[in-house]
C-alpha cells in the first residue's frame, strides 16, 4: 500500500494533465521534465507514453527527481507544497495508482501568453506585453504564443470526467480558450467542476459575456487574485495594474457573486516585502478580503528579486515588519495556517 508520508510520491502523474503556453507537457507547472509536446503529439499519446509511465514508477517507489527542487525548498521552510497538497486532496484517487489506470481528471493548461499585464518579475512567454522589451530573450519570435495549434478538440473529449480545472496565463479572462472550455461545461450541465483561477483581476468582460455571471452557475469557483501589494508599490510592481480598479472589481464580484471563494495570493520579492503587510491588513480592514484568505508565493527567480538576495540589514527590517504583522494577525483571531505561512515567510528569509 502507498504511503502518502513518503518524502518523494506525488499522486499528479495519474491525475494531473499540465500543458504549458508552447504546447509542453510537464508533470506540473513547478517541474520542467519533459513528457511531450501536444503540437507534436496527441494527448493521448503523450499521456500514455513512456516518459509518462517512467515518471509514474518513479514516484511509485519513492525516488526523488531533482526537477521537484521547488516542492522539496517549500517543504524544507515548514510550508506545505503542492505535492503534499494534492497528496492530501487526491487522496481518494490512489486506486488509480494501485491499478495503474490513469486519467487526468485535472486539467491545468496555459493556453497562450495573452495577458494585459507587464510585470517586473514577468517575461514573454508568460506575457506578451514583455514582446517588445524581451528582445532576444523572447520564448518565440511572435507575440502571441500558443499551447493548441491544430488538436484543441481533443481537450474536450476529457471534460466528462475532470473534477477539477485550473486557469492560469498569461491572463486566462482574456483568452478565448478559457470561455470555449466554460461554454463546453455549461453545455454537457458539468457544473460540479471545481473552477480555480490564478487572475491579475483586472477584466470580467470578454466580447459579451461577464464572467461573474458565468461562475454563478458553478458550485465550486476558487479565484487567487495575483496583488504584490497595495497603492502605488503594487502598480510599480505590476505594469497594468490599477488600485483603484482592483478594489472597484472586488466590489462588484461582491454584489454578483459573494459565495465565491475569493483570496490574494502575492508573489513575495525584495519588491513587496515590506509592504505585503500593509496590504494584508488594507483589504481586510475595507472588508474586502477575510484575513485567512491569503496565499503567499515565494518568488525563487529571477534572483535579485528572490528574499534570499536581501542584505542582512534588509532581512531584520523584513523580519520586524512580519513579526509586528503576525501579532496583528493573533489579534485578530487569524487561523494557524495563516500564522504558518507567515513564520515560513521567515524561515524562507533566512
Amino acid at each position: 500500500m502507498l504511503n502518502l508520508d513518503n518524502d518523494h510520491f506525488c499522486i499528479l502523474p495519474w491525475i494531473h494533465l499540465h500543458v504549458s503556453q508552447n504546447g509542453r507537457v510537464s508533470p506540473c507547472c513547478n517541474n520542467n521534465r519533459y513528457l511531450g509536446n501536444v503540437q507534436e503529439n496527441s494527448i493521448e499519446n503523450i499521456w500514455k507514453g513512456e516518459k509518462f509511465e517512467e515518471l509514474r514508477e518513479q514516484f511509485k517507489n519513492n525516488i526523488s527527481d531533482k526537477r521537484c527542487s521547488h516542492c522539496y525548498n517549500i517543504e524544507a521552510s515548514g510550508k506545505k507544497s503542492m505535492r503534499q497538497i494534492s497528496n492530501q486532496k487526491y487522496t481518494q484517487e490512489l486506486n488509480r495508482v494501485e491499478e495503474n489506470n490513469p486519467e487526468p481528471i485535472y486539467l491545468d493548461i496555459r493556453f497562450s501568453n495573452i495577458c494585459n499585464f507587464k510585470c517586473v518579475t514577468c517575461w514573454h512567454g508568460n506575457s506578451s506585453a514583455w514582446f517588445e522589451e524581451g528582445g532576444k530573450k523572447n520564448a518565440s519570435k511572435n507575440r502571441i504564443i500558443k499551447a493548441f495549434t491544430n488538436n484543441f478538440d481533443e481537450l474536450l473529449h476529457y471534460l466528462d470526467d475532470v473534477k477539477e480545472i485550473y486557469f492560469a496565463g498569461g491572463e486566462p479572462l482574456i483568452m478565448e480558450e478559457h470561455y470555449q472550455i466554460i461554454e463546453e461545461l455549461e453545455q454537457r450541465q458539468l457544473f460540479d467542476v471545481e473552477l480555480r483561477y490564478n487572475t491579475n483581476f483586472s477584466n470580467f468582460k470578454f466580447k459579451n459575456k461577464n464572467v461573474l455571471h458565468l461562475w454563478k452557475k458553478f458550485k465550486k469557483v476558487h479565484i487567487s487574485a495575483s496583488v504584490d501589494a497595495a497603492f502605488e508599490t503594487g502598480e510599480q510592481i505590476r505594469e497594468g495594474f490599477r488600485w483603484k480598479e482592483f478594489i472597484e472589481n472586488r466590489k462588484q464580484m461582491l454584489d454578483i457573486c459573494p459565495e465565491i471563494y475569493f483570496e490574494i495570493a502575492p508573489t513575495v520579492s525584495t519588491l513587496n516585502i515590506f509592504n505585503l503587510p500593509e496590504l494584508h491588513r488594507e483589504l481586510v480592514t475595507q472588508q474586502l478580503l477575510e484575513i485567512d484568505h491569503i496565499y503567499l508565493n515565494f518568488l525563487e527567480r529571477p534572483f535579485q528579486y528572490n528574499l534570499k538576495s536581501l542584505s542582512f540589514t534588509e532581512k531584520e527590517k523584513a523580519k520586524k515588519l512580519i513579526e509586528k504583522h503576525l501579532q496583528w494577525l493573533i489579534k485578530n483571531s487569524a487561523k494557524e495556517n495563516i500564522l504558518i505561512q507567515y513564520k515560513t515567510l521567515l524561515n524562507f528569509l533566512y
